[in-house]
């Protein structure tokens, strides 16, 4: 009767297998990840980043700044007083950086002492950016700030 010795072919073809094992395996797993970009559409966001630098600058520029303020139960976004008589018009994005798909926006509706008041029941808890869009006058600013809901 003759036995089989484990020689060195043995096992090189052994450890060959399993690396491609390992190797097939990895790629398999990591091909089936989700990946969350930051923006959907990146590269036009990229042509645009000059213009982007601009509002942020204009907002920055601004007598008195764009506040956002959190308390246990509301988020308060306010504006300089002097908007409190003009008509002005934007976007609040809620961005959530670990699941896009939590991502919403809201209207930039803001009462008569340029105050709008945000509810913190609709927000999961966790880290998010706020990032205010707002035109005057055809002059358009940009606003972003980070939170963290408790």
């Amino acid at each position: 009767m003759n036995k089989s010795k484990f020689n060195w072919g043995t096992g090189i073809i052994i450890v060959i297998i399993i690396f491609m094992i390992i190797s097939i395996g990895s790629t398999v797993f990591l091909m089936n990840q989700k990946v969350d970009l930051v923006e959907n559409d990146y590269y036009a966001k990229g042509i645009e980043h000059q213009k982007q630098i601009d509002r942020v600058n204009r907002a920055n520029e601004m007598d008195d700044a764009v506040t956002i303020d959190q308390s246990p139960d509301f988020i308060q976004i306010k504006f300089p007083q002097s908007y409190s008589a003009l008509k002005f018009n934007g976007m609040i994005n809620f961005y959530r950086p670990s699941d896009s798909g939590k991502d919403f926006s809201l209207p930039l509706a803001v009462d008569t002492s340029a105050v709008q008041v945000i509810p913190v029941n609709i927000l999961e808890k966790g880290y998010w950016k706020i990032k205010i869009n707002w035109s005057l006058n055809e002059v358009e600013y940009y606003k972003e700030s980070s939170l963290v809901i408790n």
